[in-house]
């Protein structure tokens, strides 16, 4: 075989296999858009059958399932909103905007935030441990803030309610972070940064009453 009858054979097949290539590609992003539109007709369509949630027309927001608040009769359910990522099939992801209170001795609902323009970022049931059979909720603490590209970076505002959701409690402006909610001797204490610090705060379990705050000083490492 002559080396130019080589060559062209080679650059058939190469020819060929750019082909299949090219085809595998392409059936890869049909496939994927294909995917994401169905994702997101399936979306709009679960929103706009389910319970409306909104004065305005919102085929974004979701309400999920109902979950038992242990230890007491109420139920809740989260408000969420599905957002699309920055990049193409990227996922996207979903945020917290309300929360859902329901007692079903009592016929009206009621919601913990007055809107849906915020979102609910860190979350901490603080539990009974005396009891572990049980673990009834006795509060939760929730860190509130902005709808922002950067959430992590933004400050909110630390809320603790009671397991019904009816006494609610402003615990701090500004905060960037919640570390944790616990029972710790009689004390629901709370741990969060607010102004690059690290603050510990003492609430009454029962009233939600603050007791006392103080900010910890961090030794700096050398």
């Amino acid at each position: 075989m002559t080396p130019q009858k080589f060559f062209r054979y080679l650059w058939r097949i190469d020819a060929i296999l750019i082909l299949l290539a090219a085809g595998a590609v392409t059936f890869g992003i049909c496939a994927l858009l294909i995917s994401e539109l169905g994702g997101r007709t399936a979306i709009k369509r679960n929103a706009e059958a389910g319970v409306p949630v909104a004065a305005e027309s919102r085929t974004d927001l979701f309400l999920g399932h109902a979950q038992a608040v242990t230890g007491t009769p109420v139920l809740r359910a989260d408000l969420t909103v599905t957002r699309e990522g920055a990049g193409f099939s990227s996922g996207g992801y979903s945020e917290t905007r309300n929360i859902l209170f329901i007692d079903p001795a009592q016929r009206a609902a009621y919601w913990l935030l007055p809107d849906n323009d915020h979102v609910i970022g860190e979350r901490s049931d603080v539990k009974d441990e005396k009891d572990p059979t049980r673990q009834r909720i006795v509060a939760t603490a929730v860190l509130v803030k902005p709808r922002t590209d950067q959430l992590e970076s933004a400050t909110g505002r630390l809320l603790l309610f009671d397991a019904g959701g009816k006494n609610v409690v402003e615990v701090a402006n500004d905060v960037r972070d919640l570390h944790v909610a616990v029972l710790n001797g009689g004390d629901l204490t709370l741990l969060y940064e607010r102004g690059k610090h690290l603050v510990s705060a003492a609430f009454d379990p029962l009233s939600l009453t603050k007791k006392r705050e103080q900010e910890i000083d961090v030794p700096q490492l050398k």
